[in-house]
């Protein structure tokens, strides 16, 4: 979506997605969780961002202090130069942020790491950061940084989608992802960096923080620039709030425009921002209003329809063996994915699937989740679901390979099922848009 002036100037959803999902944020969580804090010290509920950290949390017993981490201060968080000793890529279990997610006291988790520079001195992209910021909102004003949020940002934007996981043992929202916004509520963040931190008259967060923000005075990696868990393009004029996959919020002040991507590409496929805001500002003609041009107006209604009508993949046969496992309940040893059973129905007139899925809670050991799947090369979205809208669709590879391609629509991944059937055993490849790959192997029980 792009806005410019205040007007929308081309909105696409790409099917199977639709309009008035919200979705998956990624880390553009991350530019939120600073224009909170920034609030909090317009309420004057922190004095400063050169606080040092430790002191705002005198009730937790931290490990490893030494000079370092006393110096660090609540900018070093916001600006990615804590110095703590962090190691984050693919989130494989020896990484600091998948241990910390493990950890009882995710907070304490991250105050308790070594340091491995002086403050100030070195960006390192660390998604603790973001996260003692987050409980710093809980420690501050005795709520989750998501309630804090409703009432300050939300309320007075007029964001009405926004969803954001569960709080930790300690109340605290998770400050590196997690929350969910609608495209239309994601762009009312970046008009609001737009117009100074300024909504409806009412100074939200103040002018300077967006000026840091835009100016971006830390280096950065692959040539970007970063302050205030905001990315920039200081060159270009281009300030940015970025999200795995390609979700992305992009201001360009000085062509008052404000921009808005969701997506599900891979990490090699990451969309180049560079030429997104290149080829944004160079579709700008005029800062005048250009005369009416029907036929220009017209192909982009085109191209915006033809985004919205999904494309036929390739199309599979239908062998004997799926008479013979339709409706049959196979059940699977146990695996990373939690998955206790699954079943394909390929003979109603609307073919499905269903897991079930171990829970971990007492209360509900098993959970059920179920879909709609097409068969002709198309997507079927299921009815709306707690956690969302499924669109599955599938194909027979050979006569007993069947592949299941599954996205939750407004969750920034994509699941392929590859399941290979031999006599009533069933091996079962697994891999989604993260990256993350297993193997299942399970059974036919009736």
């Amino acid at each position: 979506m792009i806005i410019r002036h205040g007007q929308i100037v081309a909105e696409a959803y790409y099917a199977p997605y639709m309009p008035g999902i919200p979705h998956d944020l990624r880390s553009v969580t991350k530019s939120v969780v600073s224009t909170l804090t920034a609030i909090e010290i317009a309420r004057g509920l922190l004095d400063s961002v050169d606080h040092p950290v430790l002191d705002l949390f005198p009730e937790k017993t931290i490990a490893n202090v030494d000079d370092n981490k006393r110096a660090m201060t609540v900018q070093n968080l916001l600006d990615m130069t804590s110095g703590i000793d962090w190691k984050e890529q693919n989130y494989t279990p020896d990484e600091s942020i998948t241990r910390m997610y493990r950890s009882p006291d995710r907070t304490e988790f991250v105050l308790n790491q070594p340091m491995s520079n002086t403050p100030g001195s070195q960006f390192y992209y660390n998604s603790g950061n973001p996260y003692l910021l987050s409980a710093l909102i809980t420690r501050k004003t005795g709520q989750s940084a998501f309630e804090f949020a409703k009432k300050e940002l939300f309320e007075p934007l007029g964001i009405t989608s926004a969803r954001w996981g569960q709080v930790d043992a300690q109340g605290v929202s998770d400050g590196e992802a997690g929350l969910f916004l609608s495209p239309h509520d994601m762009a009312k963040i970046g008009y609001l960096y737009l117009h100074e931190g300024t909504w409806d008259g009412r100074q939200i967060i103040p002018s300077s923080w967006v000026e840091r923000s835009k100016q971006g005075k830390v280096p950065a990696t692959f040539g970007f620039h970063y302050a205030n868990l905001w990315w920039s393009l200081p060159r270009k004029g281009a300030l940015m709030a970025l999200g795995r996959h390609s979700q992305a919020i992009l201001v360009l002040p000085k062509l008052d425009i404000v921009a808005v991507t969701t997506g599900i590409l891979r990490d090699d496929e990451l969309y180049s921002m560079r030429r997104l805001v290149d080829d944004i500002s160079d579709a700008v003609k005029s800062d005048a209003p250009l005369p009416a041009d029907p036929i220009a107006k017209s192909l982009l209604a085109a191209a915006i329809h033809q985004a919205a009508t999904e494309r036929p993949g390739p199309l599979g046969g239908s062998p004997e063996l799926a008479k013979q496992i339709s409706g049959k309940t196979f059940k699977l040893e146990d695996n990373e994915l939690h998955v206790k059973t699954f079943s394909l129905n390929f003979l109603d007139s609307d073919p499905s699937w269903m897991i079930t899925t171990s829970s971990g809670k007492p209360e509900r050991p098993v959970e059920q989740f179920s879909g709609l799947m097409g068969l002709d090369g198309t997507f079927r979205n299921s009815p709306p679901a707690p956690y969302g809208v499924n669109a599955s669709k599938g194909r027979w590879l050979n006569e007993h390979t069947f592949f299941l391609e599954r996205r939750i629509l407004g969750h920034s991944e994509t699941q392929t099922w590859t399941l290979a059937f031999d006599a009533e055993k069933v091996t079962v490849n697994f891999e989604n848009t993260d990256g993350f790959k297993t193997q299942l192997h399970g059974e036919m029980t009736e």
